[in-house]
């Protein structure tokens, strides 16, 4: 049997502190649903530890040197990271709705 690789995921502070901007305007409306939110969000960044590859490459807004990757969460927020090696970098955490400019990436 073969093992799978593991891969340390690393969070931005930028994307991190993102991830709590989304749940507390969310929170503004709903507290249940921003708690799902943030347990929806921890379990996809978590869920990168395995097999990022199976993730579609992401089109920055500007021409950066690294090949960047997003996973799709809660139908609408974008979780943009690297694979380096046997690391995950989170670069940002995008709400699709909102317009591109305020994306960190």
């Amino acid at each position: 049997m073969t093992q799978e690789k593991r891969y340390s995921v690393s969070v931005d502070i930028a994307a991190n502190d993102r991830m709590y901007d989304h749940v507390r305007f969310l929170a503004q409306v709903s507290i249940p649903a921003a708690e799902r939110l943030y347990t929806a969000l921890e379990e996809a960044i978590a869920d990168l530890e395995s097999n990022p590859e199976r993730c579609p490459m992401y089109a920055a807004q500007s021409h950066i040197d690294v090949e960047l990757r997003y996973k799709l969460c809660s139908k609408r927020y974008r979780i943009v990271f690297e694979i380096s090696g046997y690391n995950v970098y989170v670069y940002d955490i995008q709400d699709c709705r909102q317009d591109s400019d305020k994306n960190l990436v």
